[in-house]
């Protein structure tokens, strides 16, 4: 082994086995990262196939112009002309300003290409669906060393990007305790919908109870699709590539407050919107909903008392956004809230833990943020969704979830 490799193996176990178990977005900026640093290269980048078209996912640089997340661009006019390609789907351009495609892109771009060395991601099926690439600072030959270490991180940041991937240890990365959690929760709402059934069919309903026994039965199959719809939502994690789409929170929170307004009246609450700012984040549209209707229709769980419900969405930071759920009802002890908010495990689901608040959670978790929630008995409980905020000019601000609790 070269006296080189062994610091750039070092590098590859800091920054990306270490990090492997963390939310994928800061997977990929640890994988981008390790590549800048150990070929000292001036930019590294992760781009999606869709289609005929290359999208830039994630990127880091170093030095030279700044290449844009989000930047789409036609596949032929991209990397098409490779001066040497292996077996191994590797591209190692020497010199990118004497091919065409090179140039044309450099030119609309500015990514300023002087050199340039790329591997594919695949997926299950052995599709073709993105790249990793390193730009060099000039022009040159990658080594095969240099060749190898891009492989090993691809190798490694690949399996995070496909759906149903798994963990380190061969287990799913939608845990069992999902599961677990709910087939737990099924088995009250079947049990009565099985009660009302044998009662009807007996005629042992009065005909006065007939209302009160219809809505009952509505009421807990809607439950049930509830649950439903939350096993069917986790299964969309972990995130994958596609992950790049722009989502206003803004249309999130208005959207979330429509669904849910008549039935908090119903219920004697008012609910008020507060919109603090216009906050948009890189994520899963639908997750984030069904995030934030878990919020709310916790409230329904644990404060049925309460008369007036807000719903928030504020700048935290300069780089994060949060979405508020906060209640005037009873609140909770310091116990409870422990139970409800204990580490996420993979086998295991956390005591008292529904599968509502199990999905805010790994959603909250796959995005890079947290959620958690503050209470004081007789005070009211307010839930909080905090994510990191995109950029105004399409590059995003992320800050690592690494040492941040979930208390």
């Amino acid at each position: 082994m070269s006296p080189d490799r062994q610091p750039h193996l070092s590098l590859v176990r800091r920054l990306v086995v270490a990090n492997l178990d963390k939310p994928v977005l800061d997977v990929i900026d640890s994988a981008i990262g390790c590549l800048v640093q150990a070929l000292d290269a001036r930019a590294a980048f992760l781009g999606k196939i869709d289609g005929e078209t290359l999208e830039i996912i994630a990127a880091q640089v170093e030095s030279g112009p700044a290449i844009q997340q989000g930047t789409r661009l036609p596949l032929e006019d991209t990397f098409g002309a490779a001066e040497e390609e292996s077996d191994s789907g590797l591209i190692n351009v020497r010199d990118a300003s004497k091919r065409q495609p090179f140039k044309r892109l450099a030119m609309r771009q500015q990514f300023d290409i002087s050199s340039y060395l790329g591997t594919e991601l695949r997926n299950a099926e052995g599709e073709v669906t993105g790249t990793l690439a390193v730009l060099g600072k000039s022009a040159r030959v990658f080594t095969a060393e240099e060749q190898d270490l891009l492989l090993v991180v691809a190798g490694l940041l690949a399996p995070r990007l496909r759906p149903g991937s798994t963990s380190l240890n061969g287990r799913s990365r939608t845990p069992v305790s999902a599961i677990r959690l709910a087939s737990e929760e099924v088995k009250e709402p079947l049990e009565i919908l099985r009660g009302y059934a044998d009662m009807l069919s007996n005629n042992e309903v009065p005909p006065d109870q007939m209302t009160v026994v219809a809505q009952r039965l509505a009421q807990q199959s809607e439950t049930l699709m509830r649950i439903a719809d939350q096993v069917l939502l986790l299964s969309r994690l972990p995130l994958e590539l596609a992950f790049t789409v722009r989502v206003s929170l803004d249309a999130v929170a208005q959207s979330a407050a429509q669904r849910i307004r008549q039935r908090m009246a119903g219920a004697g609450m008012e609910l008020r919107l507060q919109l603090d700012a216009h906050a948009d984040v890189w994520g899963d549209a639908t997750l984030l909903e069904a995030a934030l209707d878990e919020m709310l229709h916790n409230v329904f769980k644990h404060a049925r008392s309460a008369t007036v419900v807000q719903l928030r969405l504020r700048q935290s930071t300069p780089d994060r956004c949060q979405l508020i759920v906060k209640d005037d009802g009873p609140g909770m002890s310091a116990d409870r809230l422990a139970e409800l908010f204990s580490p996420l495990t993979e086998e295991q689901p956390a005591r008292g833990e529904g599968l509502g608040l199990y999905l805010l959670r790994r959603v909250a978790e796959a995005h890079g943020g947290r959620a958690w929630a503050n209470s004081l008995e007789g005070k009211g409980t307010t839930f909080y969704l905090e994510l990191p905020a995109a950029s105004p000019d399409g590059d995003t601000a992320r800050a690592s979830a690494a040492g941040q609790s979930s208390a």
